[in-house]
């Protein structure tokens, strides 16, 4: 079984729900890696997934679960089944992107950190929340009624023209 599927069984039930016992000693782990990235301006995270875990005292499955979840922040893809303890790990950190993708995962624990003021002001952070929000927000149009002109600029009814198919 592979590091990843090991930390699957472990941190999820046969149904999926989180075991909750799990993620209370993994979070705080998880939080301190992005205290270091975000406080020191790591940009670039690298080392064999057994050195990542000792370094930062995790086992490996922990890293390997910290790199699915930074996964979609980082333009490295790596395939989560296959990792081992061998396999050598290079993250490339976009700050803005890591900031946004947090937000998106609503870890309010996470995107609060007070480290970030080290890489944006309160006004960049609030311009990243917003933006991310909004991209993820389902704007409808007016709604054209049966009897409106239609928006072809025909000059028909809509019903007569583009709306009678619907």
């Amino acid at each position: 079984m592979s590091l990843y599927e090991n930390w699957m069984e472990k941190a999820f039930s046969k149904d999926g729900r989180s075991i909750e016992g799990v993620w209370e000693d993994y979070l705080p782990k998880e939080q301190r890696i992005y205290e270091y990235i975000i406080g020191e301006k790591v940009g670039k995270l690298e080392g064999r997934v057994s050195e990542l875990a000792q370094r930062f005292g995790m086992t490996a499955e922990e890293i390997v679960a910290f790199v699915d979840g930074i996964h979609d922040a980082v333009p490295e893809n790596y395939e989560m089944d296959t990792l081992t303890e061998d396999s050598d790990i290079t993250l490339t950190i976009d700050f803005e992107s890591l900031f946004k993708k947090m937000v998106e995962y609503r870890a309010e624990h996470l995107f609060t950190l007070p480290q970030w003021d080290g890489i944006f002001d309160a006004d960049t952070r609030k311009r990243l929340t917003l933006e991310q929000k909004k991209s993820r927000t389902v704007v409808k149009g007016t709604k054209v009624g049966r009897n409106d002109p239609c928006p072809c600029g025909s000059g028909k009814k809509y019903k007569k023209c583009c709306g009678a198919n619907l």
